[in-house]
């Protein structure tokens, strides 16, 4: 995964800015791009091929965040669109009802998601240490994410991962960034977990991974630095 961002054509970013807010993109009218990602981010709700659906349904993926998607290929829970442009063709044929853009359009709105700056609250450097002051517990929270090796999944600085990858929850899934998970409630690809606790305690019994409650206090309160 790239860490350095695109060079973009500014008026194309404008240009795209202004299609992503434009409910004219989607069949009906009555919806636009910031409505599922309001400035960039992800609405926390969850839908099957564009409806709304509850947390947990069979089939449910939940919105994710589009911020730093220029270093989040391939994309979808599914892994399925190898670039941004298919996946922005994808959601405006799904999530949006069919809505099509011409080339000139279609190359503006890719430019303004690329513009997204990824999510990060300074609270951790490049490699994943916490940033001072911090905490003890966080401090060794840092040292349990390492343990436990969280890193081969949830890679740094983005700390997501480089491949779907399979831990109980329903077949391969494609590995989400940790950053601002404490925000981004529910949890798992169909938000089948209520709280950042029920989603790790679930991980370490689907890897087979043993910590104590300490532990995972501790492995929470770094989870809540990025």
């Amino acid at each position: 995964m790239a860490e350095v961002p695109p060079r973009l054509d500014n008026d194309l970013v404008q240009r795209g800015g202004l299609l992503f807010m434009n409910p004219g993109l989607s069949a009906d009218g009555t919806r636009s791009c910031t409505t599922c990602h309001p400035g960039g981010r992800a609405d926390d709700r969850v839908w099957i091929e564009g409806r709304e659906a509850a947390p947990g349904e069979p089939g449910a993926r939940r919105t994710r965040s589009l911020r730093g998607a220029w270093r989040s290929a391939p994309y979808f829970w599914d892994a399925s669109a190898p670039t941004l442009e298919a996946a922005i063709e994808r959601m405006l044929r799904v999530e949006m009802g069919g809505a099509r853009l011409g080339p000139r359009d279609l190359e503006a709105l890719v430019a303004y998601v690329s513009s997204l700056t990824p999510f990060d609250r300074g609270r951790v450097e490049p490699d994943g240490t916490p940033v001072e002051p911090v905490i003890l517990s966080a401090r060794r929270g840092w040292d349990e994410f390492r343990r436990a090796r969280c890193g081969l999944c949830h890679v740094p600085p983005s700390f997501q991962g480089p491949i779907p990858a399979d831990v109980g929850s329903g077949g391969a899934i494609d590995v989400p960034s940790l950053r601002g998970l404490a925000d981004r409630a529910p949890y798992g690809h169909d938000g089948r977990w209520k709280t950042v606790e029920d989603a790790l305690l679930a991980k370490l019994a689907a890897l087979g991974l043993k910590l104590d409650f300490d532990q995972r206090l501790r492995l929470l309160e770094y989870l809540k630095l990025l």
